[in-house]
């Protein structure tokens, strides 16, 4: 390898002057792409100087001119990525030559003189290439340092290359192939000493190519093949005869077999679709297939999920595979693993036969059953392995349904029917439904109605005269008072609700007697009643019940066991988002749709809230976080769910009567206002707010009147802020509120920040917030700093614009008692919990 290669022999000599003038032009170029030219050797040359002892007749970047540098695939952005660790006893002409060759290609290099150093190195690096001394006398350093790299705890699967005299491969014994040897010690390859550069950038070029390259592609697949087998969504793929060749592991949590028993079946006989004809003309073409496929569970059940199915050709020809991929990300958080697995039942249906889905065991023709019966059944399976709800109730819904087996009569199995029908009411949300009360009134079930002052819209008052005692009846027999019922003396219980619904624009409402009154359920009793009063289900076009099961989905998908964060805090926001637009400057303001936009972004605006800040997601590496890539991560999650929930289900579905242009409208307000809560963005807010739309009250005598200019503001845009000010403002309205609120709240948030920070220490995570340390905190300080730097400034310049002076009142009010608890020394959880044993200071709660 001393002599020139062929390759830069052909190379066409352009003289001195175009040589420098086309280095000069590489090391710009080189500047620009940001190459990388750190390294651990004290030698600090230029990557672009000239080494001395080096044969200049030929350079191999300078011999083309500067318009072709781009053509060598390795000089711009692949080499920057390069980590290479040369490994020398001594400095030598060898070592500069390579080490100048490296970083010109971009590559950033590391030196190391012996073995510790060396280790040391590419555990803290991970190098890609490494070349070690092998010339005489080192080489058993050599293979010692090799073999050290190789048994590293970190090793990164790297090539390890020899560098060898050229009398190496001539010494040997006859016959004998000397690279065995090397390649038996750790290395990949030799590589012969040289010192012409042209000659080691060829070299290294190659060996990128035909060994870091193909390392780091098979690294990709085998990267991409674990993301594949461990993603949420069920993935099957299939040779051109749809038969099975590789299932991911949710497959099993879903379906219930193992991948064994799958890999060569064909996919109709996991997965059911009856225009299986039209979707085969399609895929067969090389197109893309999206459609509804019923998939069957190990127990015979059958699950519709919506499928993808894309086409993938190894030639140039028609397609040699499908992969069919089944949006489950949602639903394999909430169905039940089938804990027994067993080999799919023999003998199979063929392929995409035409059949429903499969009954729980198999029917003996002396089964008599109408057909509209089993209709029903079948539908009521698909609805319910449809529904997105994580709740106790689909479970039952699941037994009911195994429950009709061959032995079950007719009259039977249409009594369950009928009675999974009423379970999947969303009156199960109503406390008083729950089995495990007992109620001496027997039209306890049709209270709901009249508390939301609406029609009754429960399953009894549908029913007969006589088959409602008939059931009431049956009730009172069959069930007990439960020993963990809520024992709240002297309380009516529904009459109570009705009576505190009544006061639901009251800017003093109280929240937790609700809270309390309706057991954790205070979103569904207070939306209906606010959303009957702005004439929702009227202005979406849908019945009043559809908007009620909405409400029903979207609290149970809060987290009760947040302390603040809960369905509470957002009937509280929704409250007064209510009593906001009652105000004569929003009613000029917003139209029909914005009020209803506005009431659904406070009901969902913290939906599945984890009781955890968005930065202690990213510090935690949290699924979200990645999700969204660290930005706005809760607000993106909350608004992504909300229309999640909503969508999937069309007995929850608000929107499905509306045009498309009006849906989209209404999606993109209730979006930005959910965003909109997030606080990174509130001074940003705030300030748009204040110079468009904020009003100079004064003394009209000093020269100062109402400035407000309504064409300004009616303008889309500020229509649009002026909204994203509301739920701002309602979001974080607690220190507006009669100082018995204000305390609860505060006591609340300071709980979820204390858990926060109890788990960052446990994790041993950066601490976000230390003021909140339940050892240490003030509570009195942070809410006096809450309100000096967020608050005040905000809540005035919505009073000037709404005309809402009460919140502005208790504000001030709350202001003074947080300080003259601060300086009472009041500061700590038990201090605030044990005023607030104060008559005055007293709020429901659950005992």
């Amino acid at each position: 390898m001393g002599c020139k290669s062929s390759v830069l022999e052909c190379l066409e000599d352009k003289g001195d002057a175009e040589k420098s003038k086309s280095l000069e032009t590489l090391a710009e170029e080189h500047r620009i792409n940001g190459g990388n030219t750190d390294y651990d050797i004290l030698d600090e040359k230029s990557p672009f100087e000239e080494t001395s002892g080096i044969d200049d007749d030929i350079d191999f970047l300078t011999a083309k001119g500067p318009q072709d540098i781009d053509a060598y695939p390795l000089t711009n952005s692949v080499p920057s990525l390069i980590k290479i660790l040369l490994v020398f006893p001594k400095d030598d002409q060898q070592m500069d030559i390579l080490a100048t060759t490296s970083r010109r290609l971009g590559w950033s290099v590391s030196v190391a003189k012996d073995r510790e150093k060396a280790v040391e190195f590419f555990q803290s690096r991970g190098h890609e290439l490494i070349i070690i001394d092998h010339r005489g006398q080192r080489a058993a350093e050599a293979d010692s340092i090799c073999r050290a790299i190789r048994s590293s705890p970190v090793y990164h699967n790297s090539v390890i290359i020899a560098l060898v005299k050229k009398s190496y491969f001539m010494y040997g014994e006859k016959d004998k192939i000397v690279a065995l040897d090397l390649l038996e010690t750790g290395f990949n390859r030799a590589l012969m000493e040289c010192s012409h550069e042209g000659i080691l950038i060829n070299e290294l070029v190659g060996i990128y190519t035909s060994a870091l390259l193909p390392r780091t592609q098979l690294a990709a697949a085998n990267a991409l093949y674990l993301a594949l087998d461990r993603c949420r969504d069920m993935v099957h793929v299939t040779n051109d005869k749809h038969i099975v060749q590789f299932v991911n592991k949710i497959s099993e949590k879903l379906l219930g077999y193992k991948t064994t028993d799958m890999l060569g079946k064909s996919i109709g006989e996991l997965v059911h679709y009856e225009n299986f004809v039209v979707m085969e003309q399609q895929i067969s073409k090389g197109r893309e297939f999206e459609g509804n496929m019923n998939c069957r569970r190990q127990n015979n059940q059958m699950i519709t999920i919506n499928c993808r199915v894309i086409p993938f050709c190894t030639t140039l020809k028609k397609p040699t595979h499908y992969i069919y991929i089944y949006d489950t990300t949602y639903l394999s958080e909430n169905i039940d693993p089938l804990s027994s697995m067993s080999p799919l039942p023999s003998p199979l249906q063929p392929p995409f036969s035409k059949v429903g889905p499969l009954t729980t065991t198999p029917r003996r023709p002396s089964d008599v059953k109408s057909n509209a019966t089993e209709g029903r059944r079948r539908s009521s399976l698909q609805k319910l392995h449809a529904l997105q709800l994580e709740a106790p109730i689909t479970k039952v819904i699941t037994l009911l349904s195994n429950a009709i087996t061959e032995a079950t009569s007719a009259e039977t199995a249409a009594q369950i029917d009928k009675a999974i029908e009423m379970l999947k009411t969303t009156e199960l949300y109503v406390p008083y439904l729950k089995d495990d009360r007992n109620y001496n009134d027997p039209v306890a079930s049709d209270l709901l109605g009249a508390l939301l002052s609406s029609p009754r819209r429960t399953w009894e008052s549908r029913r007969s005269s006589a088959e409602s005692t008939r059931l009431s009846t049956l009730r009172a027999v069959t069930t007990a008072p439960s020993s963990s019922r809520m024992q709240i003396k002297g309380f009516r219980g529904p009459q109570e609700i009705a009576e505190i619904l009544e006061r639901s624009m009251e800017w003093n409402f109280d929240i937790f007697k609700l809270e309390v009154l309706t057991e954790k359920r205070p979103l569904l009793f207070l939306g209906m009643t606010i959303m009957n009063l702005y004439r929702v289900p009227a202005r979406l076009g849908c019945d009043e019940k559809i908007v009620q099961n909405w409400l029903a989905v979207i609290e149970m998908n809060y987290r009760s066991q947040n302390s603040y964060h809960n369905s509470t805090h957002a009937a509280d926001v929704l409250q007064a988002t209510a009593r906001f637009m009652q105000s004569e400057r929003l009613k000029q303001i917003l139209e029909p749709l914005d009020e209803v936009s506005a009431l659904l972004a406070s009901a969902a605006h913290d939906v599945d809230h984890p009781g955890k800040s968005s930065q202690f997601l990213c510090n935690a590496d949290n699924k979200l976080a990645i999700l969204y890539n660290d930005i706005s991560v809760l607000e993106s999650h909350h608004a992504a769910l909300t229309f999640k929930l909503t969508l999937s289900d069309d007995n929850v579905n608000i929107f499905k009567n509306l045009e498309r242009d009006t849906y989209k409208h209404v999606r993109q307000t209730v979006v930005d206002m959910i965003l909109a809560t997030e606080m990174t963005k509130h001074f940003e807010h705030l300030a748009k707010f204040m110079n468009i739309c904020s009003l100079k009250v004064g003394d009209p005598a000093d020269g100062y009147i109402d400035s407000l200019d309504m064409s300004v503001v009616l303008q889309p845009e500020n229509v649009a802020l002026v909204k994203r000010m509301m739920i701002k403002c309602a979001d974080v309205s607690n220190p507006t509120r009669p100082m018995k609120c204000c305390i609860e709240w505060t006591r609340r948030i300071a709980e979820e920040y204390f858990s926060q920070t109890d788990e960052e220490k446990r994790l041993k995570l950066p601490v976000l917030m230390p003021m909140f340390d339940r050892l240490t905190c003030s509570i009195p300080k942070s809410q006096i700093g809450f309100i000096d730097f967020i608050i005040n400034d905000m809540i005035e310049a919505w009073d000037a614009f709404i005309d809402m002076p009460e919140m502005v009142g208790h504000m001030r009010h709350n202001y003074e008692k947080w300080k003259e608890y601060n300086e009472k020394g009041i500061t700590t959880l038990q201090d605030i919990e044990k005023i607030q044993q104060n008559p005055e200071l007293h709020i429901y709660r659950f005992t």
